[in-house]
């Protein structure tokens, strides 16, 4: 499943939570990512591209599951990014989560691996497991 989007800023929040030992952990023994501080945002506009995300967001997917009460679970799925970055789709499994955003997490800086610039449309190509 291709879905792709533009490059936006984030809320700057996502490089301290993906460094949280047990979201760490958790990339790193279910997704086999060490995740590079952060994630990169995308904002899904296409039509069809959003039903491809709808589409995605009921898929199982590979759960993160928080050891603190304060944090939300999240479900994740591997993707390769520009056909070249293996990494992860981050949904969040809140109820007031962004229906058009897209989260990626990466071993890399995916923004400076790319060069890409807020605005530049970005492929992912999502490797569901179910």
């Amino acid at each position: 499943m291709k879905i792709r989007g533009r490059v936006t800023e984030g809320m700057r929040v996502a490089a301290d939570f993906t460094q949280i030992p047990w979201v760490k952990n958790q990339l790193i023994s279910k997704l086999s990512i060490d995740a590079h501080p952060g994630t990169l945002n995308l904002d899904v506009g296409d039509p069809e591209d959003l039903k491809r995300l709808e589409n995605l967001k009921e898929k199982e997917g590979i759960e993160l599951t928080p050891e603190e009460p304060s944090f939300c679970s999240a479900k994740c799925h591997p993707i390769l990014i520009a056909g070249r970055i293996k990494g992860a789709v981050i949904i969040p499994q809140v109820s007031d989560y962004p229906k058009k955003k897209l989260e990626l997490i990466a071993p890399v800086n995916i923004k400076e691996t790319l060069a890409l610039e807020t605005g530049d449309v970005l492929e992912v190509d999502v490797l569901l497991t179910d």
